[in-house]
């Protein structure tokens, strides 16, 4: 009766437009080769395989029909990808798919948290870049053969020498993987290696040597462990670590993620700059060299000398060309605005006296009543003689005598440029309120409240702007220590609402 309930169910399942292809995964344990509890779930989407000879066995003469797997659009006649453990299709159940790749702690506070039992940080709570220089920049990455490699850049802060910075040469370990667990997604136990590294660790040496994975996401990697002593025998006291995910697509330095969700928001809009072209339906300029308010020196062009696009990135460029300079200011107005929402944009900034790139946002009734009764959001700013600072400003008033603005700066850690690396710069606008973000980390907030008499106008539609200025009253100007050219990378730009 097993066997023939399991024969209708694949009868009823097999879909003759569905993209085909041999499949070589064998579900099956049993010796009788009767379809099993596994094999039903399989023919039930779990797996995307179906047993189209209906000799009770999945092998290379059946078929797969898994639309849903993650290389479907892409190459529908590829053997179908299956749901690891995670649930995440294409994975691998010895290691998940989400969890291959570098990681390193993350810069917000709260990235490694102490107390008495699992999930306290009763004992300690690490501010926002509070961390030493030599945790930010151990990175680790696990493989998909089930070795974990580490990169502490030559040393530690030891947990056992007075949290000094100690040398250490520890490369990697295997691990072993678990899904599942009673408050976890599934444990990590690191295997005990030869000396020197008898005590492999992740985010601080006295923590202990299985790990709870509490949650993961694309971009974010969540552990609690219990802590142990010199000896790796167990402590009490618990320890959570928070992760963020290291990319490189840019060629260098330690590259911040953006997200592709939010809980409860959904992205409404982006930019991801795909192709060759920049997209005219996204995109205009402002043109020439009046000074822009500002007395700087640039003349804006939509020559693609000055702006491009290529390999998943828009480039804007400022040039010397001669005694003069060159740039690009590109606008979404009339083609893209929004009022309010989640606006992410990842970019990877230029640097140099007198250089003055942007990010930001003018309210749509400019082309009525000018500045600064539009409303401004800069949603980033920075003046390039502090590559490690950017600025996050709002700009407001009902004529130009009663302008008004305010705004607060951060800065990357340990001496850290924002032209080293890719980062995230956000603000999260919401009906009378904004948020300003770095890399996800919170650093000023406007109300309604604040208007010191003036109109509120950023409860209004807003369109994008994005350039680089070449001196200014603000930055100043080039002098002999600036090189040229200088470039402002972006990534993506996208709204969640």
């Amino acid at each position: 009766m097993r066997l023939f309930i399991a024969l209708c169910f694949v009868s009823l399942l097999i879909h003759p437009s569905a993209a085909q292809d041999d499949c070589d995964w064998q579900p099956d344990s049993d010796c009788d080769f009767l379809i099993s509890v596994s094999d039903i779930l399989g023919v039930l989407g779990i797996f995307g395989q179906v047993d189209s000879d209906q000799d009770g066995i999945w092998d290379g003469s059946d078929i797969c029909t898994d639309t849903q797997a993650c290389n479907f659009d892409a190459d529908p006649s590829e053997a179908c990808a299956y749901l690891d453990a995670f649930g995440v299709c294409g994975g691998s159940n010895d290691v998940p798919e989400l969890l291959l790749g570098s990681w390193r702690l993350s810069t917000l506070g709260g990235a490694i948290e102490a107390g008495p039992a699992p999930g306290s940080n009763d004992w300690f709570s690490s501010p926002a870049n509070g961390l030493q220089p030599a945790q930010y920049d151990d990175i680790y990455t696990f493989n998909g053969d089930g070795s974990l490699t580490f990169d502490y850049n030559g040393s530690i802060i030891d947990a056992f020498a007075d949290y000094s910075e100690q040398a250490y040469n520890c490369s990697g370990v295997d691990f072993n993987f678990t899904p599942g667990g009673t408050d976890a997604l599934a444990t990590l136990e690191l295997l005990p290696a030869p000396a020197p590294c008898n005590c492999p660790f992740i985010g601080t040496n006295d923590g202990g040597l299985v790990y709870e994975i509490i949650s993961l996401t694309a971009n974010e990697l969540k552990l609690q462990v219990q802590g142990d002593g010199a000896d790796c025998n167990a402590a009490e006291l618990y320890f959570s670590y928070s992760l963020v995910r290291v990319t490189d697509d840019s060629g260098g330095g330690t590259d911040y993620p953006a997200a592709d969700e939010y809980p409860g928001m959904t992205l409404v809009w982006s930019d991801e700059f795909d192709g060759t072209a920049i997209n005219a339906n996204n995109w205009t300029y402002d043109l020439g060299a009046s000074g822009w308010g500002n007395n700087e020196w640039q003349n804006y062009t939509s020559s693609s000398a000055n702006s491009s696009v290529e390999n998943g990135f828009l480039t804007i460029t400022a040039r010397q060309e001669g005694s003069s300079y060159t740039s690009a200011r590109m606008k979404s107005e009339g083609l893209q605005d929004f009022q309010f929402g989640r606006i992410d944009i990842r970019a990877k900034l230029p640097e140099g006296q007198g250089i003055w790139p942007a990010l930001w946002m003018l309210g749509v009734n400019f082309s009525e009543g000018g500045w600064p009764q539009c409303g401004e959001i800069d949603i980033m700013e920075m003046v390039g003689h502090m590559p490690s600072t950017v600025h996050g400003t709002a700009h407001w008033g009902s004529s130009w005598n009663v302008w008004q603005y305010t705004g607060s700066s951060i800065d990357l850690a340990n001496g850290e440029q924002f032209s080293d690396a890719f980062h995230l710069f956000s603000v999260d606008w919401q009906e009378n309120g904004i948020t300003w973000y770095m890399d996800d980390q919170p650093y000023f907030s406007l109300s309604s409240s604040q208007m010191n008499g003036q109109p509120y106008p950023f409860n209004a539609s807003f369109f994008f702007i994005m350039n680089i200025a070449v001196g200014g009253n603000w930055p100043g100007y080039p002098d002999a220590s600036t090189s040229f050219p200088q470039e402002m990378i972006v990534d993506c730009v996208r709204v969640f609402q």
